[in-house]
């Protein structure tokens, strides 16, 4: 995880070399004063070796000091840390809504396999994992917010502030974050009951009796449950760095819609703390799914 972090840190730092022409008109534009030019060019650091310039950017990240946000005028620390809590909220309570659904499903399509459940929960699932998800935001945007007038179209409120517009304006972007988790988690735990409940100790487990909730919830899903994590850990890093489509589509001030903005006026400095702390915190997931292989399963950790 360190050298992955250590590379992606590399290839984060060269953003700058990758903009065409000069970085500093890139950023402020052709207009832009000698004085204003100079001020950016310095604390680019752009007047230094650029493995001078890495190192140099590196211990500041590693310090806290990511620089200067050329869009808003203050530190990109600051800016990251009044965006990145609400895209955390987003991202964990949509994980936290589609794991249990995406598996009571999955084993409920495994469980009544070729009957009308498992066709209407399978076919649900497939159709819904290839909806992109900018589209089904735009869409319930449409349906919910502009012609029924039931829910907000816009806009982020912390519950501490207004509890009922706070629940108002999560319940669209919290839908839309979740619903392809749902999917994904459904169609993977299928497929994993449907491997293991073919086993030969699922049906010992039937010749003495147990019953049918025991012996699916009890000896099948725990033992189906690994490729499950595997797809879970990668859908909550897609859930963070996803958030972009999302948060741009509601105007949520989060990190993923920051990120969009800072794309769009070079904001390089916040640009590079916005891929850096995607990729930190996609390493720390991987890590932690590894981890709960062995909690899972014991054979993990004998091996």
């Amino acid at each position: 995880m360190i050298l992955i972090i250590f590379l992606i840190s590399i290839f984060t730092f060269m953003l700058v070399s990758f903009i065409p022409g000069d970085p500093v008109y890139a950023m402020l534009g052709e207009e832009v004063s000698q004085e204003e030019y100079d001020r950016v060019y310095h604390e680019l650091k752009l007047d230094q070796p650029v493995v001078t310039r890495y190192f140099s950017w590196l211990g500041g990240a590693m310090t806290g000091d990511w620089g200067q946000s050329t869009q808003f005028h203050k530190p990109t620390l600051e800016v990251l840390n009044e965006r990145i809590p609400i895209t955390l909220y987003f991202s964990l309570v949509a994980f936290a809504i589609s794991i249990p659904l995406g598996i009571l499903f999955g084993v409920i399509s495994a469980v009544h396999r070729g009957k009308a459940a498992d066709t209407i929960v399978t076919l649900v699932a497939n159709i819904t994992a290839c909806l992109p998800q900018f589209w089904i935001a735009l869409l319930v945007m449409y349906i919910f917010a502009l012609k029924l007038g039931l829910l907000p179209s816009y806009g982020f409120t912390w519950f501490s502030e207004d509890l009922v517009m706070g629940i108002k304006q999560s319940i669209l972007p919290l839908f839309c974050l979740a619903l392809g988790g749902i999917a994904t988690t459904t169609r993977q735990t299928r497929s994993s009951m449907l491997e293991v409940i073919r086993q030969d100790y699922v049906r010992t487990a039937r010749s003495k009796g147990l019953s049918q909730k025991k012996i699916i919830f009890l000896h099948a899903l725990k033992n189906a449950l690994i490729p499950v994590i595997t797809i879970l850990g990668m859908r909550l890093g897609s859930m963070l760095a996803g958030s972009m489509f999302v948060e741009s589509v509601f105007n949520i001030p989060g990190m993923g819609s920051l990120f969009v903005k800072a794309i769009q006026s070079r904001d390089i400095p916040v640009v590079q703390a916005c891929v850096l702390v995607t990729a930190l915190v996609s390493c720390v997931i991987n890590l932690l799914t590894d981890i709960l292989y062995a909690v899972v399963d014991p054979r993990v950790r004998y091996e």
